[in-house]
């Protein structure tokens, strides 16, 4: 069965998002050399990402629902982050400034994007999908959600690991 154009657009997307966070995970697990300035840069472009998906559910007058997932899923992504930074130990030694993330945290919010996106994609595209009523990709108040949730954590988690940060006094030499 032939991909309908239409299609490739969210298949690119999808696979691009899946790529990224795959590629993110692998980075991110263990520990990490502490760099404030690519961390200022990712709470930058996630809060411009969220400030853009809140600003179309905004002018779509019947997308309150979807705005209030994107809102609900900031607000518990960082009650996440702040406990996920809880979990995060701190070092500091010769070499510079560490610190060491809870894996399953960053993971599994991550992971849960990527599995809602994959959802929503196979739902929108799958065979039961009828062309003339399909609603698009990015018009689910859950995938909102969990975007939001991701993006919460994050921009609260590399915040506060920056805040942290200060905190760390230089190793005696």
């Amino acid at each position: 069965m032939p991909v309908a154009p239409t299609n490739l657009v969210p298949a690119f997307f999808l696979f691009f998002i899946g790529w990224r966070v795959i590629s993110r995970v692998r980075r991110n697990v263990g520990r990490q050399r502490l760099r404030p300035k690519g961390m200022i840069a990712r709470i930058v472009i996630y809060a411009i990402i969220t400030l853009m998906l809140g600003f179309s559910c905004m002018m779509l007058a019947s997308k309150t629902l979807v705005f209030l997932g994107l809102l609900g899923g900031l607000v518990l992504g960082a009650g996440l982050g702040l406990y996920g930074l809880h979990l995060t130990r701190f070092e500091s030694t010769p070499e510079g400034r560490f610190y060491t993330p809870n894996p399953y945290m960053g993971v599994g919010i991550s992971m849960l994007l990527v599995a809602r996106l994959g959802y929503r994609f196979l739902v929108l595209t799958g065979p039961a999908a009828q062309p003339q009523m399909q609603p698009q990709l990015f018009q689910s108040p859950l995938t909102y959600l969990v975007f939001g949730m991701l993006a919460g954590y994050y921009m609260a988690y590399f915040a506060g690991v920056l805040a942290r940060s200060h905190e760390l006094r230089p190793p005696p030499i």
